[in-house]
Parts: C-alpha cells; sequence; structure tokens
C-alpha cells in the first residue's frame, strides 16, 4: 500500500491534474478525508462517525496514466484522544481480521510529539529531518526488535552517515532509539521515558501512548502491539497518535520478513484547529481515522472470504450510570456485542454523565440503550435494556444480554413477550 498512503508532505507531488477540453484545470480525488473535514467544519457536528469507499489517484512515474486505487476510510469525531484512536484500530482491525489471521498482523504505533523530542535528543536539525525521516521509513515494514530489522540498521547507518554526512553521535543515538526503545510498549515506553527530557510535551506523549495501548490490551489487541518511536506520520496532518497495520508474511523462512502495508491512521485535529471558522477553532471536538487499502487485502488475503450477513437492525448504545464512568466495562461490553454481529457505539468520554448519554443516542437516532451500574457489575452482574421509542425496560444477567437483543432485534423489540 506503499503508494496508496503517500509519504509526509508528498500531496503536491502525487496529486493527479488534468486540463479539461476547455482549457480548465481539474484534480483527480487524491484523498477522501480532506472534503470529510470541510463538511464537518461547515456543519460544527461534535460526535460523527463515518465510512467511506471510494477510488483515490496518484501520479504515476513519467507520462502514464494516474495509478488508481479503491480506499476506505473510517473516521471518528469527537471523544477523548486515546479513547477514540483506540476505536479507530479496533475497528480496522476488525476489518482485516475478516481476511487475515491474527497472528499475521502487526500495529506500529507513534505519536508525533514523541518523534519531535526524539529528532531534539538525538541532535536531527529541522532542516535534515525530513530526509532523515524517509530514510528511516525503509525500517517501517519490519517489526521492532526482529532481527531483519537489526541487519537492515546496517545499511540504514551507512546512509544516515555517507548521504546526509550526520555526525556519528546522533547516528548511534538514533540507533540506540531504534534498537532500545522501540518494540512492545511495556518495555519501549518506559526506556522512553527514562532516556528522554521530562517535558510537559514529551510526558503527554508518552501518557498518551500508554493509555492508548492499555485500551487495546481490553480489546485484546496487545499482543500485536508496537511502538515504533522512529516511524514517521504517513500525513503531515497526523501530528499526535499513529499507526501502520502491516501484514506479515513467512512463507520463506531466512528471508527478509519486510511487512505488507495494509491499512495507516491517526489523530488529525490539527485539520479542524487550520478550519477558518474561528468559533470552532475555540472549542474543535477532535478527529482520528484509518485509511485501509482495500485492494491490498483482498490480493494478499490468506482466508476464505466469509459472507457477511448484514441485516437491518437497531443500533445499541452501550450506557454506564455512576461508578466513574465505567469505561472498561462498557468497552468490553461492547467487544462483546461486536462479536456477535451486533452494531453497538459509546459515547466516547471516560466518564460521561448520564444526560450526556441520552443526548447523544437523541442525536445520532439511537433507540436502544444498554445501561450498566456501579452495583449490577459488581454484586448482581446485571444490565438494563431500555427502548426510548417504546418506553420499554427490562434487566436482565449480562451473561444473557446477547440472546436477548438478538430475539428482540428480529422483531423490533415490538414482541411483548421479550419485555415480561
Amino acid at each position: 500500500m506503499l503508494g496508496e498512503c503517500p509519504q509526509p508532505n508528498s500531496r503536491e507531488r502525487n496529486a493527479v491534474k488534468l486540463l479539461t477540453h476547455g482549457g480548465d484545470m481539474v484534480e483527480l480525488c487524491h484523498e477522501l478525508r480532506l472534503p470529510f473535514v470541510k463538511w464537518i467544519v461547515a456543519t460544527r457536528r461534535s460526535f460523527f462517525k463515518r465510512y467511506e469507499i471510494a477510488y483515490v489517484y496518484r501520479r504515476a512515474i513519467g507520462h502514464s496514466p494516474p495509478n488508481r486505487y479503491l480506499q476506505g476510510d473510517f473516521d471518528i469525531i469527537g471523544g477523548e484522544i486515546a479513547l477514540t484512536e483506540a476505536e479507530i484500530i479496533k475497528a480496522t482491525m476488525d476489518i482485516i481480521l475478516h481476511y487475515f489471521h491474527f497472528e499475521s498482523c502487526d500495529v506500529h504505533l507513534n505519536h508525533a510529539d514523541l518523534l519531535d523530542a526524539i529528532w531534539s535528543w538525538v541532535g536531527i536539525r529541522p532542516e535534515h529531518r525530513q530526509k532523515v525521516a524517509e530514510l528511516l521509513s525503509l525500517l517501517g515494514s519490519l517489526r521492532p526488535q526482529s532481527s531483519e530489522r537489526k541487519t537492515k540498521w546496517v545499511v540504514i547507518r551507512r546512509q544516515l552517515r555517507q548521504e546526509l554526512n550526520l555526525a556519528e553521535t546522533a547516528v548511534n543515538r538514533l540507533q540506540t532509539v531504534g534498537l532500545r526503545f522501540c518494540g512492545v510498549a511495556d518495555q519501549a515506553l518506559p526506556r522512553l521515558r527514562g532516556a528522554l527530557p521530562p517535558d510537559k510535551t514529551t510526558h503527554k506523549a508518552l501518557e498518551d501512548l500508554s493509555q492508548l495501548f492499555n485500551y487495546l490490551r481490553v480489546w485484546r489487541l496487545d499482543q500485536r502491539v508496537y511502538v515504533d518511536a522512529l516511524m514517521p506520520p504517513t500525513e503531515s496532518y497526523h501530528r499526535n497518535l499513529f499507526f501502520q497495520i502491516y501484514l506479515r508474511k513467512d512463507d520463506h523462512p531466512g528471508s527478509l520478513m519486510e511487512g505488507t502495508l495494509l491499512a495507516v491512521g491517526g489523530r488529525y485535529d490539527y485539520l479542524l484547529h487550520q478550519s477558518g471558522d474561528l468559533e470552532y477553532k475555540l472549542n474543535p471536538p477532535g478527529a482520528a481515522g484509518s485509511s485501509l487499502a482495500l485492494e491490498t487485502i483482498l490480493q494478499h488475503a490468506s482466508l476464505d472470504i466469509r459472507p457477511y450477513r448484514y441485516d437491518v437492525v437497531t443500533n445499541v448504545l452501550v450506557c454506564s450510570r455512576g461508578g466513574g464512568g465505567l469505561l472498561i466495562e462498557r468497552m468490553e461490553l461492547l467487544a462483546e456485542l461486536w462479536e456477535e454481529n451486533i452494531r453497538a457505539e459509546f459515547v466516547p468520554l471516560r466518564d460521561p454523565s448520564l444526560t450526556e448519554q441520552y443526548e447523544y443516542a437523541n442525536e445520532h437516532d439511537l433507540k436502544c440503550l444498554v445501561i450498566i451500574t456501579d452495583t449490577g457489575v459488581s454484586q448482581k452482574d446485571s444490565v438494563k435494556v431500555r427502548h426510548l421509542e417504546l418506553k420499554k425496560e427490562k434487566e436482565l444477567e449480562r451473561g444473557n444480554l446477547v440472546k436477548f437483543l438478538l430475539e428482540a432485534m428480529s422483531s423490533q423489540f415490538r414482541n411483548p413477550s421479550i419485555w415480561n
């Protein structure tokens, strides 16, 4: 997917522009996110989710026709930073795991502020950072701490010294970051905290990464997640958390195990901050999204493509009342419902009030609420199902929730017997 995911600041270089017969210049769709952001700003949405599937175009080498790629985008507007990023990664991985085994996919995480801190710590001047990032991006397809990446460092080191004329001390520090400060989060994050100056921005970046990893652990994705502290952002507007997801191929033992890039994503709050709307600038909701290389995914699919049954069903909002928001419990319940192909979501805040959750349900036309309480979780292991339109409510054991929802949805919740 490298052709589909341009490197930073390459948009103008890769955009396809054509002249019409009338002499007007038109630009083919280069990406799906910028038009969406313009719409979000114009409509002043504070919470919104969307997906889009469309072709995007990249300039080809020489005078060849432009390259066309089928891309799928998923975006979340609003919510807390690490929480919405975790949901973006979860949704992206759910799509990818429809076609590949879990063990074949790796998620690489980084934070733009962490990368800036590393540039300063290493001693890379701002005017050299783009070139250094381009060289280091050659490591991106290799798993951190792998023997293949360590072998590749020999080549990268020589290029940094000879082509960019970096000082040996700077190259040594870069290699230290690459070989010691990248890898599983439980090891990489403490090492980064110990090495980098403890300024506020760096501390916040490391906390964001730590929180994101903890959320991914709740959704059982942590075993394939790596901190890749030298990974540059795919898009220049990724100024916070960002990620890349690779498919690993091990068909040829002993060969260089470069991965295939399946998806990229991250936070793009920056785009909302840059909007021309002054009022919106003062309190932008924040945004995160992912882009999937759909043709690449289908081309490399290793599992039999399972037919996906999609029925018109009621969306469920998982809510909490009291208990400090019961975030982990809401996330776990969401994962259970998603596993059963039940469309469900939550307000992506750590401790939303019940009023905020009702307002969210009303704004997004969600009629079915599953409400968990501190007492219900700790003492009775029960949940409440409430249908706002029918004004019906039922308390039931947590273990019976999926069965109840599937039965209730088959009749649009209108079978009186289910509420008895």
